[in-house]
């Protein structure tokens, strides 16, 4: 009865931790789409902005902090008064394109390096927001 208990929990251990079992597994899409005026809750700077994401896995909560992948942008938190005017034009105009946008989709996410975050391709409309800013 020993025995089979052990080769039972061997078993179970096995199928669990194997890649070819999928009982455990939950997928999640590659692809998020959020609506402007129900899931963008504010912006911080020129490139970042926190979202109530859907469909995303638990762990990371409903309030993710996203910043958008190829915007490079001034700090606000500077003592240079051109470049802070500058980060503040740049936030601007970064919260009314999301504030006017249709359709917001997040692809390709990844983890932040150093914090809680979230990096992303950022489309507004079908269109990369690169390419817009």
């Amino acid at each position: 009865m020993i025995r089979f208990g052990f080769f039972l929990t061997l078993f179970i251990f096995l199928v669990s931790c194997s890649s070819e079992g999928k009982f455990f597994r939950q997928s999640y899409p590659d692809k998020f789409k959020l609506n402007a005026e129900t899931d963008v809750m504010e912006t911080l700077n020129g490139n970042t902005f926190v979202a109530n994401v859907k469909n995303i896995h638990p762990v990371f909560g409903e309030a993710l902090t996203i910043k958008v992948r190829g915007l490079k942008v001034d700090s606000i938190e500077t003592e240079d008064s051109s470049s802070a005017s500058r980060a503040f034009r740049q936030w601007h105009k970064f919260s009314n394109l999301l504030k006017e946008a249709s359709d917001i989709e997040l692809r390709n996410l990844e983890r932040g390096r150093n914090g809680f975050w979230i990096w992303a391709d950022v489309y507004i409309d079908g269109e990369i927001l690169g390419d817009l800013y």
